[in-house]
């Protein structure tokens, strides 16, 4: 109270009684640190353990399609969106590109084997057929001709593989300005001589049409599918191709009234060597359509095509101006 003398307040506590709390702390310390110590680090292994799961998995995974050579495995992990999570999608996307790369392998190879195996029976049997007596002179000339077509075969076959080679080997080539209007049109024109089936070539090409690609190649895929046209035509029909540009993005279609194609073959005539069972006997190595749409991919553009059975296609190219 204002005005009162200081109060003073003594406190006296034994030493020995100080000395056990201090001790007992200390014993208590040093249980307790150690146990402390031992559930951060068990502690820290499971969190640990669990973090790192997903990479344990993709680990086994790995090991398993490196020892088993199975592509078909993927990590099998929950939904999540964390690093770890986009990682294992990364991994399973290059599986799936890998696993897809080895079967277009694993089928090209087939179909070379296939393709070059049948024009080979046929000269080694004609030329044993041909050994087995003494000849005339037309017999002989006869059986040369025959060989010496289906070594042009087997050499078309081969030439077609290692442009179509080239040409998957090109992406970094500096592309120009070109006239696509010009090339079209030099193609209709050179490509209307054919004649062949009395099949007649018209066409509707917009003047002056300017694309940033390459003349060659752009030129080899309006040959390819006019040949198309030309090679799966009726008799006596047409052929019509057609240049135009919309909105900043350039059509190239070519139309014909031929035989068409069956809707379950639309897919599959992209395919290196895939030939519709109504056109095997038909002249061709299988390649030009996936000749086709790699110089559209490397252009940037696409080529799709419609058809129907008996009544024609219409192929279509599209790239941006």
């Amino acid at each position: 109270m204002k005005g009162s003398d200081p109060l003073w307040l003594r406190g006296i506590v034994s030493s020995e009684y100080g000395t056990s709390q201090t001790s007992s702390i200390m014993m208590l310390s040093l249980w307790i640190f150690p146990i402390l110590v031992v559930i951060s680090i068990i502690g820290g292994y499971l969190l640990a353990k669990r973090a790192l799961a997903p990479i344990e998995k993709m680990s086994i995974s790995a090991q398993s399609i490196r020892e088993g050579h199975d592509l078909t495995k993927r990590i099998a992990i929950p939904d999540g969106n964390n690093e770890l999570h986009s990682l294992a999608k990364s991994f399973n996307g290059m599986l799936d590109r890998l696993e897809n790369a080895f079967k277009d392998e694993q089928q090209l190879t087939n179909n070379i084997s296939h393709e070059l195996r049948t024009p080979v029976c046929v000269i080694m049997s004609q030329c044993e057929f041909t050994l087995e007596k003494d000849r005339n002179t037309q017999e002989y000339t006869e059986a040369i001709e025959l060989v010496l077509r289906q070594s042009r075969k087997m050499s078309k076959m081969i030439n077609d593989m290692l442009s179509f080679a080239r040409l998957e080997q090109c992406e970094a080539v500096a592309y120009e300005k070109i006239n696509f209007s010009e090339i079209i049109s030099d193609v209709c024109y050179d490509m209307e001589a054919i004649k062949e089936k009395n099949i007649s070539l018209e066409s509707s090409i917009q003047p002056n049409l300017t694309v940033k690609g390459n003349s060659e190649q752009l030129s080899c895929l309006a040959v390819n599918l006019i040949s198309n046209a030309y090679r799966y035509g009726k008799e006596n029909g047409h052929i019509h191709v057609s240049l135009k540009e919309n909105d900043g993005i350039v059509s190239l279609s070519v139309s014909d009234d031929g035989i068409g194609i069956k809707d379950s073959d639309l897919e599959k005539i992209w395919n290196r060597f895939y030939r519709c069972d109504s056109s095997r006997s038909e002249k061709g190595t299988g390649l030009g359509l996936s000749f086709v749409r790699e110089i559209a991919r490397i252009h940037g553009g696409t080529v799709s095509v419609e058809s129907t059975p008996n009544e024609g296609s219409t192929f279509t190219f599209t790239m941006k101006k």
